[in-house]
Formats: structure tokens, C-alpha cells, sequence
């Protein structure tokens, strides 16, 4: 189960691709942890918007959803929060990225997402 106290350690043992981001950005917080929602705001959501345009690479896109799903049933409410606030809102930004993510969310994180809808005024598909 994922929990918000490890949640930076879980994401760079699933994507160890973003471990040199995570490297470059602690060094810019020093001797401080680098808060979830800082780091998967600046990095996490650019990866996964970049994939997301290019909806080439099915297999990453898949591994994305996946863990955005094990976050979405995290019984950690600041996990839940991390997936709604940080990464899932930002997805609204634009319509061919957003539509991409609707194609790939799974169960739980889509009851995640239709409640930002309802708190944006803005109806999910």
C-alpha cells in the first residue's frame, strides 16, 4: 500500500527514468525532502503530459495508470489527494492530453477525476 511518507521512494523505484529529475531537483532543496506534491507537480506531470500527447508508447502510459490506480486506492488520504490535486487536475489543462488519460484511467482513479469535475463545473465523459 502506497503511503505519502514514501511515495517519492515508490516513484523512483517504478520509474527509475525520472531518477536523475529527482536528483537535480533535491539538490535544489538541500538537506530538506522534497515534498510529494513539488516534485510530481514539476516532474510527473510533464512526463505524463509528454506521453500523453504523443499516445505512442502504450506500454509506459499503461505502467502510468497503474500506479495512478494503487494511488487512487491508497488508504492514505494524502496519497488520494497527491493523484487528484497534483496530478489529475492538471490533466484538464488540455483536451487531447485529457482524452488520452480518460482512455487509460481505470476504476478507481476515474471516481477521483469525476469528482474534479463536479468541483470545476465541468462534465466527464
Amino acid at each position: 500500500m502506497l503511503n505519502y511518507g514514501t511515495i517519492n521512494e515508490c516513484l523512483m523505484m517504478r520509474f527509475p527514468e525520472l531518477s536523475i529529475l529527482f536528483e537535480e531537483q533535491s539538490k535544489r532543496w538541500g538537506e530538506d525532502v522534497i515534498p510529494p506534491h513539488c516534485f510530481y507537480g514539476d516532474t510527473l506531470n510533464y512526463y505524463v503530459t509528454e506521453l500523453l500527447r504523443e499516445n505512442s508508447d502504450r506500454q509506459q502510459i499503461k505502467k502510468v495508470f497503474q500506479f495512478y490506480e494503487e494511488m487512487a486506492s491508497s488508504e492514505d488520504v494524502e496519497v488520494r489527494n497527491l493523484l487528484q490535486v497534483t496530478l489529475l487536475e492538471y490533466l484538464w489543462d488540455e483536451e487531447l492530453v485529457f482524452r488520452n488519460a480518460l482512455e487509460n484511467m481505470q476504476l478507481k482513479t476515474r471516481i477521483i477525476n469525476s469528482d474534479i469535475g463536479a468541483y470545476l463545473k465541468i462534465p466527464v465523459e
